[in-house]
């Protein structure tokens, strides 16, 4: 009986130490080192005596019968329920930190696991970061509030969430930043022993800030510069609260407008019409662009507004409003009326002065007719009284005479010629140009039969492209072929095989370019551009007789014709004359 009192003893002891250890347990840090408890409880019961641990351990595992107790039910649950959580605070401390870090109590680096980017990304060795702060490790700068700040809190036992470092690798080359959140440690007896916490890498999410604060800037710079305030609108299209630097700006005309549409504010701004339209665009939830009306500042000024806006739209595609810029452009508009009124009273000068030039050239060419006409009669008595001397005294005159009358003839031949040119040079610049379809090819032939014979070493071997056709005045393009051709028919005669070619091409504008070129005596190319010059000739009228009128009215035909001359020659081996015409339109 004595023995089984002692044994029963020995049993309710052990069970006096496994129901305490069942209740500290649940500590968290005690079930972290249950192993340790188990082997600390094994040497507490050493002193019960042989056999009572397993004893103790039978009787919680099965009762009387042999069946599984129900402590042994409870015990097996309560474990595998704060395994569980073992689980999810390992999960918890993997997925929200990279790495985890403890100091001692002079805030030096004591311990250190996981994926720190200083050793993973770095190769720093990790035994070389221990032992010092974070001030005294090479690839580390300061915090945003400085280290002295830092130590202060850190002297404080306050704990701190997200603190970033700016860090770079052993090279000074690879660059990332990194978070760290900690708390003070106590031992048992609450003294401080250093901080313990975990730390992750923000290189990405800090390089995507920098991005956005960059791209942020910029937008704001362009929206700065690109206008002069921001606006909102609810659904109903009335203006919210607008921006403060618009308040300054217009305090009473911003305070007015709120809560109203824009045609309710400015009705006078624009014709009822015109809000007709933009009210279109907004309930179609159109974007609308520099859409301009003038409004009632409120103290006494009248303002030029344009306002730009598109629609904005909740995650789920309601339509919240309008939201866009505004600029003032009163001065813009002021400089538009300027210079509208300057380009009427420019406009107004311009007609004003081209009725007295066109009244100058009517002059001109009635005086140019008179001249003519004037200079027509006398220079014709000359020549007839001449000829009649020549004729009736022609056997009583000397050899000496003779010639001195022919000279006088010749003089007053050439006279005439002279005043037809300078009357078809006046007619030129001021007759009327009708245009219409012309057949240069069918004028170009008319003109070469026309022309006066000359005396000549051979006859000309005239080559005309058919078919060519421009938009020109039948009878002033009559005169440039008659010029052009006539003097390739005069500077051939001592040719002795003339030839004279006329052809066309279309350029890329669509421009028909006439080209003229013969093989007579040509011109010097330096001196080409004093051939369009009036009374300017580039050979004596000993060889070639004309006036040095007939290319000034052909270039001021062919530049009336909307067109350009141009002339190419070389000494003895011929000319070549181009112009150009606009084309027949088709259709």
């Amino acid at each position: 009986v004595r023995q089984r009192q002692h044994r029963l003893e020995r049993w309710l002891k052990g069970l006096t130490v496994l129901l305490a250890l069942a209740l500290l347990l649940p500590m968290h840090g005690l079930w972290r080192q249950r192993r340790r408890v188990r082997a600390a409880l094994r040497q507490f019961t050493d002193h019960l005596g042989s056999g009572a641990w397993q004893d103790a351990v039978q009787s919680l595992r099965e009762d009387r019968l042999g069946a599984p107790s129900a402590f042994y039910a409870l015990a097996s649950g309560v474990e595998g329920m704060f395994g569980e959580s073992e689980r999810r605070w390992q999960a918890l401390a993997d997925l929200a930190a990279d790495w985890y870090w403890e100091t001692d109590a002079q805030h030096r680096l004591s311990w250190l696991a996981g994926a720190a980017p200083a050793v993973s990304q770095f190769g720093w060795d990790p035994a070389a970061l221990l032992g010092k702060r974070r001030d005294e490790l090479p690839f580390t700068e300061p915090p945003a509030q400085g280290w002295q700040r830092f130590h202060e809190s850190l002297s404080r036992h306050e704990p701190f969430r997200d603190v970033e470092f700016r860090s770079q690798g052993a090279q000074g080359d690879a660059v990332t930043w990194v978070s760290i959140s900690g708390r003070p440690r106590f031992d048992a007896q609450g003294r401080f022993v250093g901080y313990e916490g975990v730390g992750r890498d923000v290189t990405e999410r800090k390089n995507a800030h920098e991005r956005l604060a960059a791209s942020e800037q910029r937008w704001s710079l362009m929206a700065g510069l690109a206008s002069d305030w921001y606006w909102e609108t609810d659904a109903e299209h009335r203006m919210l609260p607008l921006t403060p630097a618009l308040q300054r700006r217009f305090p009473d005309f911003a305070e007015r407008i709120v809560g109203l549409t824009r045609w309710d504010a400015h009705r006078e701004g624009l014709s009822a019409a015109q809000w007709a339209e933009h009210r279109a665009d907004l309930d179609a939830h159109r974007p609308f662009r520099s859409l301009q009306y003038e409004v009632d500042a409120g103290d006494g000024r009248f303002l030029w507004m344009s306002v730009s806006g598109i629609p904005r739209f909740d995650g789920q595609g309601r339509f919240l409003g309008y939201h866009g810029v505004g600029r003032d452009v009163t001065v813009r508009k002021h400089a538009e009326r300027l210079l509208m009124r300057h380009n009427e009273a420019l406009q107004r000068a311009v007609a004003e002065r081209t009725r007295e030039l066109e009244q100058l050239n009517l002059d001109l060419d009635a005086f140019a007719r008179q001249l003519a006409h004037e200079l027509r009669t006398p220079i014709g008595h000359v020549q007839g009284l001449a000829d009649l001397i020549a004729t009736r005294a022609a056997d009583r005159l000397t050899e000496d005479e003779r010639q001195l009358l022919e000279l006088q003839v010749a003089a007053a031949r050439n006279m005439r010629e002279v005043v037809d040119a300078l009357l078809l040079l006046a007619r030129s610049t001021v007759q009327a140009m009708p245009m219409e379809a012309v057949d240069v090819s069918a004028l170009a032939t008319q003109a070469i039969a026309e022309l006066a014979p000359v005396e000549r070493v051979a006859p000309v071997d005239w080559q005309v492209q058919p078919g060519l056709q421009a938009h020109a005045a039948p009878a002033a393009l009559r005169l440039v072929l008659a010029n052009l051709l006539g003097n390739a028919a005069k500077f051939t005669r001592r040719t002795a095989a003339p030839r004279v070619s006329l052809t066309g091409s279309h350029d890329a504008d669509g421009r028909l370019r006439v080209c003229i070129q013969d093989n007579g005596a040509g011109f010097d190319p330096a001196l080409a551009d004093r051939l369009f010059i009036a009374f300017n000739r580039l050979h004596s009228g000993d060889e070639y007789q004309g006036t040095g009128i007939g290319l000034t009215i052909v270039q001021r035909i062919v530049e009336r014709h909307g067109g350009s001359v141009a002339a190419h020659g070389e000494r003895g081996r011929g000319a070549r004359f181009e112009f150009t015409l606009q084309p027949v339109a088709r259709g």
